[in-house]
C-alpha cells in the first residue's frame, strides 16, 4: 500500500488528508510558517531591487562614458556647442524636478486622484486605495503601485531631449521601492489597505519634501577612471564605437531637420 488514503467518496467527518499515518499538526499552517514566507516574499524583493539599482548605475555610467567619449572626439566648435546644450538640458531637468510631488504623499496622490476624474477636495484615502488596487485582494503589489507612479513620470520626462526609457523605467521603480519602504510595516513587500490608512493618519502623509529625480544623480572624475579601468577591453571597445554610430546618427538628424526648415 502506498499509504495514500484510496477510500473515495469521503466517509462523513474524515479529512482529506495525503496520508493518513502523518499527524494532523503536520498539516497545519501556523502563523510562524505565514511569517516564513511573508519575510522570504518580501527578501526576495530586496534583492531585486539591489540588483535593479546596480544595473542602472552600471548602465548610466556606460551611457556618460558614450557621452564624454563622443565629445572627445569633436572638434573643438562642435564640442563647444554640445556642452551649451548639454548645460541647457541640464537646467531643464532641474526645472522640471521643482514641480514633483513627494510619491505616496498626498499632494501626489491627489494629483492621480485628479487625473482619475475627480475633484483635487473630494479626495478620500481609502476609496483611492481601492481604486488602484486592480485585484480587488487589499493589498498593492509591485505593479499596482507602479502603476500608480507612470503618469507623474511620463510627465516628469516630457520634453527632455538626453533621457530613454531605461531612466523612465527606474524612476517609477524607485518611487515604489521608497513607498514600500515607508508603508509596508509588515514587511511582506506589499502594501495592505490597512497599512495605507495608518500612514495616510501619520503626519509624514501631508509633508511635501521634495523629491531627487533619477537624473539628478551624478558622477565624478575618480568613479569615471575608476569604471573605465574595470571595464575589459572589448567592451570598452564597443562603448566607442556605439557612441561614433551615435554621433553621426545625431548629425544626420541635424542635417535633416535643417534640410526641412529650407
Amino acid at each position: 500500500s502506498s499509504g495514500i488514503n484510496a477510500e473515495w467518496p469521503l466517509r462523513p467527518g474524515r479529512k482529506a488528508k495525503m496520508d493518513d499515518k502523518v499527524p494532523d499538526e503536520l498539516y497545519k499552517f501556523s502563523d510562524d510558517d505565514l511569517k516564513h514566507l511573508l519575510k522570504e516574499r518580501h527578501d526576495r524583493l530586496k534583492t531585486m531591487d539591489e540588483q535593479r539599482r546596480r544595473q542602472f548605475h552600471k548602465y548610466e555610467m556606460e551611457k556618460e562614458l558614450k557621452h564624454r567619449m563622443a565629445l572627445r572626439a569633436m572638434n573643438e566648435y562642435d564640442r563647444k556647442v554640445q556642452e551649451a546644450l548639454d548645460i541647457e538640458q541640464k537646467e531643464k531637468k532641474l526645472e522640471k524636478q521643482k514641480l514633483l510631488k513627494h510619491p505616496g504623499n498626498k499632494a501626489q496622490l491627489e494629483d492621480v486622484w485628479e487625473s482619475d476624474g475627480f475633484d483635487r477636495e473630494s479626495f478620500n484615502p481609502k476609496t483611492f486605495f481601492k481604486m488602484h488596487d486592480l485585484n480587488g485582494d487589499n493589498e498593492w503589489d509591485v505593479f499596482e503601485l507602479e502603476a500608480i507612479f507612470e503618469k507623474e513620470v511620463e510627465e516628469l520626462f516630457e520634453g527632455l531631449d538626453d533621457v530613454d526609457d531605461e531612466e523612465k523605467m527606474e524612476e517609477v521603480s524607485r518611487m515604489r521601492e521608497h513607498v514600500t519602504d515607508h508603508m509596508d510595516t509588515n514587511l511582506d513587500g506589499f502594501v495592505q489597505l490597512s497599512e495605507f490608512l495608518e500612514y495616510a493618519k501619520g503626519k509624514d502623509f501631508d509633508s511635501e519634501d521634495p523629491w531627487d529625480a533619477v537624473f539628478s544623480e551624478g558622477f565624478d572624475d575618480a568613479e569615471f577612471e575608476e569604471f573605465e579601468k574595470k571595464l575589459q577591453e572589448d567592451e570598452l571597445e564597443d562603448i566607442k564605437a556605439q557612441a561614433v554610430v551615435e554621433q553621426v546618427a545625431g548629425e544626420g538628424e541635424e542635417e535633416e531637420e535643417e534640410e526641412e526648415e529650407e
